[in-house]
This record gives structure tokens, C-alpha cells and sequence, in this order.
């Protein structure tokens, strides 16, 4: 170009040169024509001056400005990259190295701030908005590293947006500025053309006019070299930027092939993406995965059922290419946890996290499908719980002795078989095989209550809901495979005691006792021969004959002992202080089988007590009684007749509530009350009880009802005795008296 401009400027001179001899005239007017383009010429020069000035500008403002602009993108695209490198290969280390870069683009931005003040809000906006998509992108990677759930969700749909429209920006900024340096250098290139046409006009009249027109040219000619080398140093960056992203795409391929992950994309047509982990392939045991179908691939083997397989397929083609939203709605019929099952056998647990890729409009472009194997974690947390349930249980049993054990296993068992037999011989529902089912498997529960032997209670109880439902629905159906099902869930809750018992604990049976805190253990024929030899002896001190006939026989208070056990526990349950316990006149004892029918009927009584008769301490205090309730059990014996009477100091019977109840059923007519001893009778009625709410310890309407059965069993009786009534029914002291037969005190 500079070459054709002086072509140019030689050619004029020399037409000029041949026409000036003979044209002197037109010399004249040449001559005023200068003076009068002179005018011409100053402004021109002057106005280049100012186009070189801008020129300048444009050098030292918009190029560093563009400069700094293009590097913090491909910052934010190593920002981007670095938090998913985290995420994957789960390095939290590296949010560190993702903040860098952020203190490199936010040093560039404070940069901007000097270089270019005119677009100060532009520019601070767009560096608020770098450090809020610092702040969103280090949370999300965070809680997704954390596993948070729902959580990790939020705060990475919230990073997602913040990254899309950071970038808008950016680049929205980005041609803002890259418009006004065009603008402004095209008004450059308006006065240069200017400048030009001038000069070649002033050049025709004056050679050095010319010149310094050509020296402006020259000079706007280098402002575009600098320009042109500008562009080259971007095309170059943008080259760099392109090999970087390259090698970026070529690690996240190595890790792919190496992390002991599983990774893929699911596509339109639930086809995988080409690019997945190898460990799909050690996973799934398949030899290629690229645009297979991913439910025929992937979950051939699952235990996933037909309609959870077909919810997956609908799931993923409602949410691949629709609104993001659509995720939210259908991402809970995405399984998050199959087991595959091998043609030899083995079982492999899986654990799925599914997530939405957007694309540019915001749409689910993929969705992305991480596989971990957890086999061997839930083993492990197989193992450990069982150990941690073994463990509960030895500290359960070591708070109790052996003979209170074995006792409780005798009798659960004994229970289980009456239970059993039961439920085998009857074909439809039968009210009062219901009643016993149901008083045998209280009997169970309360018993474990009192050891707390939790893993029977929750066994137990679950039994005893279905035999509630068989109680109170007419319409229930009778289910014997389902009822011995849950009987033999108790049945096995008491065998896993009982194993820990003997294996653990090295108690075996009742050889156990044979040396213990209580004594040596003595047999039955060895009881019977001792007291054969000592009957054998006329001159035989009572004191001995005596003492010899109570052995084999379990004292009174050893029963009441083994029945308040857990007092303290129920008390604790029930809000109220542990009350005191009384045995008056205890010197008594029954035999074995007596002695486990009356341990059962304490059990429910004791409980009964506790749940009813004695008030909260608030109440008590009111009506100036101690804040601890009392228990009294006393043995009458008078002549033939003997007696344990049992009573509280609480409250007293609800013969009130036990009439209404009554009226309910039928048993009383509205309006004309009976005796009160005939409304106290009616607690023992089987299925009533005065509880307000149904609980682990009372509501059933089963206690007295077991008690005046297991009693009965055994020739016993058990009634109400109340204190005088006066006026209407309402809260009245009483006591159980049970009424001992003559076989129950001896062998």
C-alpha cells in the first residue's frame, strides 16, 4: 500500500512538472488554489492528529480490556472443569485449586476497573457475579461430594444457572466492548479515507502537502498492523485455548478408563453414550456398551420387576429433551439401589445416583448414571449390626440370672405350643381361641417387657396386632400360615436369646445353676428322697420336717421379686416414680407349676397398678399423698382358707368407666346401675379395659383376663374386693384377692 500511494504521488508530480512551462496562468490559480486549500489542509492535519490520539486510546484501552476479558473466560472454564474433576473423582482438595483461578480472574477484573472506569458498574457486576458463581459452585461440589441428597440438588441446579448466565454476560460484555472498539475505529477509518481524499487532492497542487499526508497514512497504517497483530494474538490464544480443552478431554478419558466407578450418559432412545467408564464393563460384565440400550445392557440381570422397568424407561424418555423440571417430577421412579444376579449365582448390590445434563436452552440434554458396587459396605453393615444386636442382647441377659432365664424360656415356650396348638386346630375364628391366643402372647410380651428383652417384645407384639385385628374386625379373616408365620418370628426371637445365652455366655440350662450366687442346685428325686428319709423318722424336729417339705418350692418372694423387676423401667415409661413394694407375712410357697401361673398373674397385675390405679405425682401431691405410689401383697391364712391379697394405695378401680364400658357391650342396661361388685368384676372381662389409648404396656383389655385364666388352670380364683361405696359410681380403692387352692403349697 505504501508503494502504490508513492506510485501515485510520483505520476501527479510529474503531470504537474509537464504543465507548469506553458500554463503559468494555471500555476496562478494552482497557487491560489494552495492558499485556499491550506485551510483545508490544517483542519485535515488537525483532525488526523486526533484520529492518531484515538488510535492510541483504542491501543492502550480496548485491547487489554479484551485481553483480560478472554482470559477469565477460559478461567472459568478451568473453574467449571476443576469443580467436576472434584466432584467425580471425589477430591475436595481440588476446590481449592478451582479458587485460584477465581483470585487470578478477579485480580484481572480489578485491572478492568483502571483501565476502562467508563463501564465500572458493567464490570463490577460482572465480577459480583464471578464470586457468586464461586460461592454456588464450591457449595454444590461440597454437598455432592458430601452426598446430601436433595440438598446437593439445589445448590447444583443453582450453580448450573449462575454458570450459564455468568457466561452470557461475559460474552454479552465482551461484544459491548468489542462494538465500540469497532465503532471508534471505524469513525478513525472515516477521517483517514478523509484525510486521504484531501491529500491527494492538496498532493495534486502541492508535493509537500503530500507528504504530510502520506506521512498519516503511514502512520494510520501501522495502527492497523498493531490491529492486525492484536487479532493474530488472539487467533493464537483461542488455538492454546482449544489445545488445553483437548488435553482436558484427553485426562477426563483416563480417568474414565480407570476409576473404579461406573460411569455413563443415557441418550435419547435410553441408548448409552459412547463415552462411559471401563468399569461398567467390570460391573455389568458386558464387552461393549456404546449406544446399547441401556435397560437391556444394564438391567437384564437387576432385581427389578416388569413394572419397575417399564417406570424407568417411561421416567427417562419424559425427562431426556424436555424441561429440566420434568427431573424433578419422574427422577423418583429412577431405582437407587438393584441387586444383579450372575448365571453362577453371585450377587452384586448396586448403588445409582441419577443426574440431569442441561444443554445450552435449558433442556435435558442427558442424564448422567453413576454405578457404585457396595457389596462387600453392605456386608459389612450386615456384619456390624448383627454383632452390635448380639452385643444388646449379652447386655441384656447379663442382667439377669439364669434360673429368672430359664424360668422365662420354660414358660414362653409353653405359651408358643398352646399358641400353636390352637391356631392348627381351627379353621375359622373362634372368639375364645382368639382370647387365649391373645392372653398367651401378652403373657409372652409382658414377661420380656420385664427383662427388657426387646428383640421378643417387638416380636410379640407384632403377633399380638394380628390377633387385635382377629378381635375387634368381624369382618377379619382367619389366616393360619400367617399367624404361625409371626409365631414363629417369636419363636426364634427367643431362640436367638437363648443361643447367645448357651454359646456366648456359656449358660446352659439349668447345669448352670448347679453353682451359683443362690445356691447349689438340687433335683427333684433328690428332693423326694430327702424328704421320704426324714418322713421315715419319727423324732424328726418340726423346724426340719418343715423346711425340708418347702424344698422344691419357690417362696412368695422370690415370685414378687421376679414381678417387680422392672418396675423401674415401667415407671420411667409411664412418667411416674418406682413406688415401694410391701410383702406382709411372706413365709409361704408354692410348687413349680402353681408358682409360674400366680409369677404371670403378678406380672399383669403389678403392671395393671402401675398403668391405673396409681395417679401421676402431680395429682398425688395434690391429694396429700407421697409422690412414689405403694404396692402391698399380703398372705392370709385363716383355718382352711388362704389368700393373697394385693393391692395399691392409687386412686382406685373406675367402676364410673368400667359401667359405661358395660352399657357398650351390652353386659348393663343404661340407667339402672348394678351392684359395684358386679361392675368391679367386669375388669376381668376378656377384650375391656378402661385405657384411653392403646400402648406397649396397657389398652388390650387382656391383663385380668389372663390373670383369672392362668389362675383358674390351676383350681385358684382371683376377685375384686372394694372399700364401702358411697353415692354414684366413681374411683374406688379396692384389692385382689386370690384365693389359693390346698395343691399350690406343696409338692
Amino acid at each position: 500500500m505504501h508503494d502504490n500511494l508513492d506510485n501515485k504521488s510520483a505520476v501527479t508530480l510529474t503531470e504537474n512538472e509537464q504543465q507548469a512551462n506553458p500554463m503559468r496562468k494555471i500555476i496562478a490559480l494552482v497557487g491560489i488554489a494552495i492558499v485556499i486549500f491550506l485551510a483545508f489542509t490544517t483542519f485535515s492535519v488537525n483532525v488526523s492528529f486526533q484520529s492518531s490520539d484515538h488510535l492510541t486510546e483504542i491501543k492502550d484501552l480496548y485491547f487489554p480490556v479484551l485481553e483480560r476479558v478472554d482470559a477469565n473466560i477460559v478461567r472459568l472454564d478451568k473453574m467449571e472443569e476443576t469443580y467436576t474433576q472434584a466432584v467425580m473423582i471425589g477430591e475436595k482438595d481440588m476446590i481449592a485449586d478451582a479458587e485460584e483461578h477465581f483470585a487470578k480472574a478477579d485480580a484481572a477484573f480489578a485491572e478492568m476497573l483502571k483501565l476502562y472506569p467508563a463501564r465500572q458498574v458493567d464490570i463490577t457486576r460482572l465480577r459480583e457475579r464471578f464470586g457468586d458463581y464461586k460461592n454456588s459452585a464450591g457449595k454444590a461440589t461440597t454437598l455432592m461430594l458430601e452426598d446430601a441428597g436433595s440438598k446437593s440438588k439445589e445448590a447444583t441446579d443453582k450453580m448450573i444457572g449462575e454458570l450459564k448466565e455468568l457466561r452470557q454476560q461475559i460474552q454479552n460484555f465482551r461484544a459491548s466492548s468489542y462494538e465500540n472498539f469497532v465503532d471508534t475505529l471505524a469513525q478513525s477509518q472515516r477521517a483517514v479515507k478523509l484525510n486521504l481524499y484531501m491529500g491527494m487532492a492538496i498532493g495534486l497542487m502541492n508535493l509537500i502537502f503530500m507528504g504530510v499526508l502520506v506521512f498519516f497514512i503511514r502512520n494510520n497504517v501501522r495502527m492497523m498492523g498493531v490491529i492486525a497483530e492484536q487479532n493474530a494474538s488472539l487467533e493464537r490464544k483461542v488455538a492454546e485455548r482449544t489445545a488445553e480443552l483437548s488435553q482436558k478431554t484427553n485426562d477426563i478419558n483416563a480417568m474414565l478408563q480407570n476409576m473404579n466407578l461406573g460411569v455413563c450418559t443415557v441418550i435419547s432412545g435410553n441408548l448409552i453414550h459412547p463415552e462411559y467408564s471401563n468399569y461398567m464393563r467390570i460391573i455389568f460384565d458386558v464387552d461393549e456398551l456404546a449406544n446399547a440400550s441401556m435397560m437391556t445392557t444394564l438391567f437384564a440381570h437387576a432385581s427389578l420387576g416388569v413394572d419397575t422397568q417399564d417406570q424407568i424407561e417411561v421416567a427417562l424418555s419424559a425427562i431426556i429433551g424436555e424441561d429440566a423440571m420434568m427431573f424433578d417430577f419422574n427422577g423418583h421412579l429412577l431405582p437407587r439401589e438393584t441387586t444383579l444376579v450372575a448365571p453362577d449365582g453371585k450377587q452384586k448390590i448396586l448403588q445409582m445416583d441419577w443426574s440431569p445434563i442441561l444443554g445450552e436452552d435449558g433442556t435435558v440434554d442427558k442424564v448422567l448414571l453413576i454405578v457404585q458396587d457396595v457389596t462387600h459396605l453392605r456386608e459389612l453393615e450386615l456384619a456390624s449390626a448383627h454383632q452390635k444386636e448380639e452385643l444388646d442382647i449379652i447386655a441384656q441377659l447379663i442382667k439377669v440370672s439364669i434360673g429368672k432365664f430359664n424360668d422365662f424360656v420354660a414358660s414362653a415356650k409353653k405359651f408358643i405350643e398352646a399358641n400353636r396348638e390352637l391356631i392348627q386346630s381351627r379353621d375359622k375364628i373362634d372368639p375364645e381361641v382368639v382370647a387365649s391366643l391373645f392372653r398367651n402372647m401378652h403373657t409372652i410380651k409382658g414377661n420380656a417387657r420385664t427383662y427388657e428383652f426387646r428383640l421378643i417384645t417387638d416380636a410379640a407384639h407384632a403377633a399380638e396386632q394380628e390377633y387385635d385385628k382377629l378381635r375387634k374386625n368381624p369382618e377379619a379373616v382367619w389366616t393360619p400360615t400367617q399367624m404361625l408365620s409371626e409365631l414363629n418370628a417369636v419363636s426364634q426371637a427367643i431362640q436367638r436369646y437363648l443361643v447367645v445365652s448357651e454359646d456366648k455366655l456359656g449358660r446352659k440350662g439349668r447345669a448352670s445353676d448347679l453353682l451359683s450366687v443362690r445356691g447349689a442346685f438340687v433335683t427333684n428325686d433328690e428332693i423326694n428322697t430327702l424328704q421320704s428319709l426324714v418322713a421315715s423318722v419319727p423324732t424328726a424336729p418340726a423346724t426340719l420336717c418343715r423346711a425340708v417339705e418347702r424344698l422344691g418350692l419357690i417362696p412368695l418372694e422370690r415370685l414378687v421379686s421376679g414381678a417387680i423387676d422392672s418396675l423401674s423401667s415401667l415407671a420411667k415409661e409411664l412418667n411416674k416414680p418406682t413406688p415401694d413394694v410391701v410383702l406382709n407375712d411372706g413365709d409361704v410357697a408354692f410348687n413349680n407349676q402353681f408358682a409360674v401361673a400366680l409369677k404371670s398373674s403378678f406380672m399383669h397385675i403389678v403392671r395393671n397398678s402401675l398403668d391405673h390405679g396409681i395417679e401421676a405425682p402431680d395429682e398425688r401431691k395434690a391429694a396429700g399423698k407421697p409422690e412414689s405410689g405403694k404396692l402391698t401383697f399380703t398372705y392370709i391364712k385363716s383355718g382352711d382358707r388362704t389368700e393373697l391379697h394385693i393391692g395399691d394405695d392409687g386412686r382406685g378401680l373406675a367402676l364410673h368407666q368400667l359401667y359405661e364400658k358395660g352399657v357398650a357391650i351390652g353386659t348393663f342396661v343404661s340407667g339402672t346401675p348394678p351392684e359395684p361388685a358386679a361392675v368391679a368384676d367386669l375388669i376381668f372381662a376378656s377384650g375391656l379395659s378402661t385405657a384411653t389409648q392403646v400402648t406397649q404396656v396397657s389398652g388390650r383389655g387382656v391383663g385380668m383376663d389372663a390373670v383369672r385364666a392362668f389362675l383358674k388352670e390351676q383350681g385358684a380364683n382371683v376377685r375384686i374386693q372394694l372399700s364401702e361405696v358411697s353415692g354414684e359410681l366413681g374411683y374406688t380403692p379396692f384389692k385382689f384377692i386370690i384365693d389359693l387352692p390346698a395343691s399350690a403349697l406343696h409338692h
